[in-house]
C-alpha cells in the first residue's frame, strides 16, 4: 500500500476528514510512478505535505510538474528535495 496508518495519521492532522475522502488510490498511485520515474524520492512526503495536487486527474498533474520541472530548472530534483513547498508552484 502506498500509505501506511502513520501516513493516513499525518493526512488527518493536516486535511479535513472531506478533503481525504477525495483520495483516488488509482490515480495517487499513477502520480507516485510518475513522480518515481522522474528521480523524485521524496514523493510521499509530497503526497503528505500537499495532497490536494495529488487529487488532480493524472493527465493535468502531469502537464502541471513539467511546468514546475521548466520553472525550478534541471535540477529540480535536489530543489524540490531542499524546499518541498517549491510544489506549491504547480498551483500557479
Amino acid at each position: 500500500m502506498l500509505l501506511d496508518a502513520e501516513d493516513i495519521k499525518v493526512l488527518k492532522e493536516n486535511f479535513d476528514d472531506e478533503t481525504i475522502e477525495k483520495i483516488d488510490m488509482n490515480i495517487l498511485k499513477k502520480i507516485y510512478i510518475y513522480l518515481q520515474n522522474n528521480g523524485i524520492y521524496y514523493a510521499k512526503d509530497l503526497i503528505i505535505s500537499s495532497l490536494d495536487l495529488f487529487l488532480l486527474p493524472v493527465e493535468q498533474f502531469i502537464k502541471q510538474f513539467e511546468k514546475l520541472k521548466m520553472k525550478i530548472g534541471n535540477d529540480y530534483v535536489e530543489k524540490l528535495g531542499e524546499d518541498t513547498s517549491l510544489i506549491e508552484l504547480m498551483y500557479e
